[in-house]
């Protein structure tokens, strides 16, 4: 299969949400870590991150912009939530209507829950920029919460190989297009 992977944030527009670690950070190493766990199954995976943008919404389309002229068979955005410290676990997001990103969002799900990240759900939006203009079925991974004490400990202690290997096993475990 052919995946896009934005690693969600990491431009000076835009570093995300902050928290016992930044936003950005963690999606650069995780979004790595993803994007070489695919390759090497033999997958092809194109990173959608921009290497500059003006504004926030130059930078959202621009990531857009590449999965679409690229025409991947899906497109994954890895994001880490923030809310006031409390919160914690993992959910993923996919656009209404769409069967096989809800399906992938599920796969993804069970795959960060069976590492012991707790089951937020599986969530439909149809606001969130990248699920909405993308041409394919398209997810927003929220791996965790950065300002949890609990879900950053985990994650540290899971590491962020694993957690790629996981993710990666759920996305290629996706129907095919």
């Amino acid at each position: 299969m052919y995946f896009a992977i934005d690693k969600g944030h990491n431009l000076p527009v835009n570093r995300g949400a902050t928290g016992l670690e930044q936003e950005d950070d963690l999606t650069f190493e995780l979004g790595n870590l993803l994007i070489e766990e695919l390759k090497e199954a033999g997958h092809r995976v194109i990173d959608c991150t921009p290497g500059y943008a003006d504004t926030i919404n130059d930078a959202l389309r621009r990531r857009v912009e590449k999965a679409n002229e690229a025409s991947v068979d899906y497109f994954v955005s890895i994001h880490f939530n923030a809310f006031d410290g409390t919160a914690y676990g993992t959910e993923v997001f996919h656009y209404p209507g769409s069967a096989r990103a809800r399906d992938l969002a599920i796969r993804v799900i069970a795959e960060l829950a069976a590492l012991g990240f707790r089951n937020r759900g599986v969530k439909s939006n149809d606001s969130l920029y990248v699920l909405k203009k993308t041409t394919m079925p398209a997810i927003l991974i929220e791996v965790c919460f950065c300002d949890s004490t609990r879900d950053m400990k985990h994650y540290r202690k899971t590491g962020a190989a694993e957690i790629a290997r996981r993710i990666a096993r759920g996305l290629a475990s996706a129907s095919r297009p």
